[in-house]
């Protein structure tokens, strides 16, 4: 009935949301070793991975068979009076018309019971981590809408993607123990980039100066924050990612170069949460 995969960090596969709300909640530097703290990191990482990424996976990924594609069904609407044919809101009319056939024809035979269970343990777990859960759900149900909307007219997701499967779950394992500052806001943007460009890298799009240019960023953040030993570290992960770089040169070598150089990223990011944080 229902399909919990974590499916943002793919093909990247440590890569994930997990792993940013966990830096996200180092970052907050109230995470402890109790037993409170390990329930509300296990609630957040719910939400934020889980049920957060089988909405994504609904509305964003699954492919829908051409036979029941809204283009080829129709629910007649009554349209308003007066309604010119071919203006505006007959227009409208006849899409909501064709949303309501895929919906009715294609979506809730498939996904319907999953969809039933899914949007109420996601508000539940939101309603139970507190207001500020809330409205980050929200903006990540708000993601997952237009995610869908773009992916109707073929437009590219990856952005909205990275938003949610690195800044708002970083945001999330932050907001799950304490107020958001402003170091750690920052570096859920830098690091929202970074997530940017390797998702570029999985679809054989090279996006190197955002990938390196964003943790560049991050080394000059924690300098200006006086923190120049994270700095460094965070120079020293970047390192073996800029030297395997060149096997890109090669051609089908995306997959293989992200799979290598993840343990650096990660490693990176989780420096720079603890040098915020403590």
């Amino acid at each position: 009935m229902i399909d919990l995969e974590v499916q943002l960090g793919k093909p990247l596969t440590w890569l994930s949301p997990a792993w940013a709300a966990l830096c996200g909640a180092v970052a907050s530097g109230r995470l402890a070793l109790s037993g409170q703290a390990a329930l509300t990191m296990l609630l957040t990482l719910l939400l934020a991975d889980a049920t957060w990424g089988f909405l994504w996976k609904l509305a964003a990924e699954r492919e829908w068979p051409a036979d029941n594609c809204p283009s080829r069904a129709e629910v007649r609407l009554a349209a308003p009076p007066y309604t010119v044919p071919g203006s505006p809101s007959q227009r409208a009319f006849q899409r909501l018309g064709e949303f309501l056939a895929w919906w009715r024809e294609s979506f809730w035979p498939r996904h319907g019971s999953a969809l039933l269970i899914v949007l109420p343990l996601t508000a539940a777990l939101a309603a139970i981590l507190g207001r500020r859960m809330i409205i980050l759900t929200s903006a990540a149900l708000a993601i997952v809408a237009l995610a869908f909307l773009l992916r109707r007219r073929g437009a590219s997701s990856l952005a909205l993607q990275a938003i949610l499967g690195m800044g708002l779950a970083w945001l999330a394992g932050h907001v799950a123990f304490g107020p958001l500052g402003w170091p750690s806001l920052l570096l859920a943007i830098l690091y929202t980039g970074t997530y940017r460009a390797c998702l570029a890298l999985a679809e054989g799009k090279r996006s190197l100066i955002l990938l390196n240019g964003s943790q560049i960023a991050v080394v000059a953040l924690l300098i200006a924050l006086r923190e120049p030993m994270a700095a460094g570290l965070v120079g020293l992960s970047l390192l073996p990612q800029m030297l395997l770089q060149p096997y890109l040169q090669q051609g089908e070598m995306e997959i293989w170069y992200l799979r290598r150089m993840q343990a650096f990223l990660m490693g990176g990011m989780m420096v720079a949460a603890l040098a915020i944080g403590y």
